[in-house]
């Protein structure tokens, strides 16, 4: 897990320059200039996918959503020799482009099931198995059992492809005691390194690698990381998909990680109402006020389904909510 948990406050800006020191003289390393590494990063992307493939023969597309493929593991290989025929992954992606440190990447997603359960934000916290490798089909990192992870804290390749697909419907008990996702999200992200690790080293990955994670989705756990009654998905203010540069107060302290928003001296929790609804099957759907939202829903076996809302009180009717205004 240590290979893709990557906080906002370990990012590298891609001016700093780097000293290496061995038992014979110092190299001093200067970072790559990012939009000039992307250009570079993305025809390694293109020439792996057009020359590789996946185990699709595995895959029950006739029924994708059913229970055989829940268990169903992602395999790479190489487009030669008795697999010379194979369908290549540049004909199965689909092109994505995010602009991060102002430089625009392109990264590639497969899809194979999107998942019947809920969805979910890169702010939030998911349960998966996954398997990381480099364009050499090595493998830096695996989890074979489902592995819960706040998706904030990866990097941003994995943020993004992750988010893209939804948790099971269902989590069933299978073989042997293990748990099964029915019906989870399965796919693959394939990203150059200005999404991933860029110039820092990490152990199984060299620098400038560009990366493919591919998993099975399971759970997902909508997370509030300061327990200020806000979901931490909720605190993307500016919607950008980035938590980490909301900072309404200016101090350094990101909004999802701040219990105190505004920096007022209120925390945000009583700065805002929070109400749970219960409804039995065959209940009406709660009116919601103009300022209230609702953070979470689950529905049990007996069909009782349960909300929770937010409220963003605002008390001298400015347009901003309490817990954003320090006046």
């Amino acid at each position: 897990m240590k290979f893709i948990k990557f906080t906002f406050l370990m990012i590298i800006v891609s001016t700093v320059i780097f000293s290496c020191k061995n038992d014979d003289d110092n190299a001093v390393i200067q970072v790559r200039d990012r939009a000039e590494q992307q250009i570079e990063d993305d025809a390694e992307l293109v020439e792996f996918l057009n020359t590789h493939f996946y185990n699709y023969d595995e895959f029950d597309f006739t029924n994708p959503d059913g229970a055989v493929n829940d268990t169903f593991q992602m395999t790479f290989g190489k487009i030669e020799g008795a697999n010379a025929g194979r369908t290549p992954l540049s004909s199965q992606v689909e092109t994505r482009t995010i602009t991060y440190f102002d430089v625009e990447y392109t990264y590639y997603v497969l899809k194979l099931r999107q998942g019947g359960g809920k969805s979910y934000s890169n702010a939030d916290a998911v349960s998966l198995t996954y398997r990381g490798q480099i364009l050499d089909l090595s493998t830096f990192d695996i989890r074979l059992t489902q592995q819960a992870l706040g998706l904030v804290s990866t990097v941003k390749g994995f943020q993004v492809g992750v988010a893209e697909f939804n948790a099971a419907e269902d989590i069933v008990e299978g073989t042997g005691g293990f748990l099964n996702a029915r019906n989870g999200g399965i796919g693959a992200v394939f990203f150059p390194s200005g999404l991933g690790y860029f110039g820092t080293f990490q152990t199984g990955i060299p620098t400038y690698s560009q990366l493919i994670f591919s998993f099975n989705i399971f759970d997902v756990q909508f997370r509030d990381d300061d327990a200020d009654g806000i979901l931490s998905s909720m605190e993307d203010l500016d919607g950008d998909d980035e938590v980490t540069n909301d900072d309404t107060d200016g101090d350094g302290v990101p909004n999802f990680l701040d219990p105190d928003d505004d920096a007022d001296g209120t925390p945000t929790v009583n700065e805002i109402v929070q109400n749970t609804y219960v409804l039995n099957p065959g209940d009406m759907e709660p009116v919601l006020a103009a300022n209230e939202v609702e953070k979470t829903r689950d529905t049990d076996d007996a069909g009782v389904t349960t909300i929770t809302t937010v409220v963003f009180t605002d008390t001298d009717g400015d347009g901003t909510p309490d817990y954003l205004d320090a006046n």
